[in-house]
């Protein structure tokens, strides 16, 4: 649980320096003001995220750094000493971003269907109902109302998680990471957690996250690909991913598109490049 909660915290971090970054991003021309504002969101959900998933243990802190004014303009603004480090998120991730979306929507198709179905469209057995008949808002007060049903919570996250609502979907995978007695489940929330991690910019704690995963479940398909990719183009680390990618690129349950991609990683690894 220490761990854990270390994880939670460095990520935490990791996200207000982001969204404080978000400031000089726009201001330098490296992000527009309208790209600005929605990654400004989503880092604020994401934190919000955080900020309860701590707080169920003691651990609290203000939702976000204040949102900074609006910077003058100047012809030619100077340089500052000790800015922090761009992450150059939407320069330099975008194109990737965009692909790798296929792959997260290919697994969010496939694990839609739950391992035990009841015939005739019927909810399975551990289901309290099937959350293809209810909104987002009826599901959400289901799972509050049955908090140790797993399966319930992880419809909820994968339903968050398939519309990008990547904010929403945290705090609940985070929560089947922490309390799930399933390997399985510990495994797929450990991934997505990681993948977020990924899309974030937060590449070492993405491979962390990943690493739990395949430690609990080393045939988890998802986690497979999804550390090839964060090892090559979120570590850039060729070498490394090289191994990692051709594995993923022996796994039977993934479509052309998705082989495609790995193809294309493949051929960037063995260049020695991301």
């Amino acid at each position: 649980m220490t761990s854990d909660l270390n994880h939670l915290r460095e990520r935490r971090e990791a996200v207000r320096r982001d969204i404080e970054e978000l400031a000089y991003q726009v201001d330098d021309g490296e992000v527009d003001p309208e790209t600005a504002e929605r990654l400004r969101m989503s880092y604020e959900r994401e934190l919000d995220a955080l900020n309860a998933s701590l707080g169920e243990h003691g651990d609290e802190m203000p939702a976000a750094p204040p949102r900074p004014a609006e910077p003058e303009p100047e012809p030619e603004p100077e340089p500052r000493e000790g800015r922090p480090r761009s992450t150059n998120r939407v320069v330099t991730g975008g194109v990737l971003l965009l692909g790798a979306l296929a792959v997260i929507m290919y697994f969010a198709v496939q694990s839609a269907e739950p391992d035990d179905a009841a015939p005739g469209g019927a909810a399975p057995g551990n289901l309290i109902v099937d959350p293809a008949t209810v909104s987002n808002e009826e599901l959400e007060a289901v799972v509050a109302a049955n908090p140790d049903v797993t399966a319930m919570r992880m419809a909820l996250a994968d339903r968050y998680f398939e519309a990008e609502e990547y904010g929403a979907s945290l705090d609940h995978y985070l929560n089947i990471a922490e309390n799930s007695s399933d390997p399985r489940e510990r495994s797929k929330a450990l991934a997505r957690v990681g993948w977020m991690a990924y899309i974030t910019d937060q590449a070492e704690a993405a491979d962390q996250y990943l690493i739990r995963s395949l430690e609990a479940d080393p045939t988890n398909s998802e986690a497979i690909l999804y550390r090839g990719f964060v090892t090559l183009y979120g570590l850039e680390d060729a070498e490394a991913a090289l191994p990692q990618l051709e594995a993923a690129q022996q796994l039977t349950n993934i479509s052309q598109r998705v082989i495609d991609q790995i193809d294309d990683a493949l051929e960037d690894a063995r260049r020695g490049a991301p």
